[in-house]
């Protein structure tokens, strides 16, 4: 029987996921903020003397980038204190540089020192970076999953906004944020957990390319209206390059225009689901 350890267990992503680890016959302990401090977790005397594999959905969303750093620290002690197989850490697509045209399993990050994302975009990045840094020096494996945008059943989608009878989205007909369904996520979690050897790092989004206008159409319909780049892009970007606004905020209107094409046809293939 396998003995897993789910940290952020309270978090949206991790929602029913324990449920379904019982179901499949393990043992299951949960760590949440109303458990302790986070940055804490190697001294916390509730854990089990040892664990097959921990799940971290957790992010510090609310404290510095030290903080998050600090917390990683004292999760690696922890599992090497409880002689953890593996580590399977929450990581995201926005780790990713938006000049990729196409990213798959072996893409490398952006670089923290030249990403102007801030919040929890930076926070992604920087925590990612610190992993793969140490990985290699671990005596168990470290396992990054970058999902893409994770909704469940009838949560609205983030980047569609609704004006009566019309869709606006938010970027044009070439932008793409992959959608990813939380129930597809639990399963291949799953899958990494039985796998004697895994990847490095997974991608969990749709094999399909689909932009945000086409998912759109595909699930809303009637009237769409995109977003011109030249005024909700370049406008923000002239305006940070004079510095009336922090290259921080004109990031986010720059994430509304990626064009990226994510391609996760190994981690489909590896794992042996499929993302919808």
């Amino acid at each position: 029987m396998c003995k897993i350890l789910i940290l952020g267990s309270t978090s949206f992503v991790a929602n029913g996921f324990k449920e379904l680890l019982l179901q499949e016959g393990c043992e299951v302990d949960t760590f949440g903020r109303k458990n302790g401090n986070y940055l804490e977790i190697d001294k916390y005397k509730g854990l089990a003397t040892e664990y097959d594999t921990v799940v971290n959905f957790a992010v510090l969303k609310d404290q510095s980038i030290d903080d998050n750093v600090h917390y990683l620290k004292a999760l690696l002690k922890m599992c090497k204190e409880r002689k953890v197989k593996k580590l399977i850490h929450f990581s995201s697509i926005m780790v990713y540089s938006r000049n990729n045209k196409e990213v798959n399993e072996q893409t490398p990050i952006e670089s923290s020192s030249e990403t102007i994302m801030g919040g929890y975009g930076q926070i992604k990045i920087i925590t990612d970076e610190y992993l793969t840094s140490v990985m290699n020096a671990m005596p168990f494996e470290i396992i990054r999953v970058r999902p893409g945008f994770v909704l469940s059943p009838g949560m609205p989608c983030p980047f569609i906004k609704r004006v009566g009878p019309v869709s606006i989205i938010l970027g044009n007909k070439n932008s793409t944020m992959p959608i990813v369904r939380r129930e597809d996520i639990h399963k291949a979690l799953i899958s990494i957990i039985k796998k004697e050897i895994n990847l490095p790092v997974y991608l969990f989004l749709p094999n399909d390319s689909m932009t945000k206008y086409e998912y759109a159409k595909k699930t809303v319909g009637d009237v769409i209206i995109t977003l011109p780049k030249w005024l909700f892009k370049g406008v923000p970007l002239l305006m940070a390059s004079m510095h009336l606004i922090p290259w921080a905020l004109y990031s986010r209107f720059e994430g509304m225009f990626t064009n990226i094409s994510y391609n996760s046809e190994q981690t489909e293939k590896v794992l042996n689901v499929k993302f919808r």
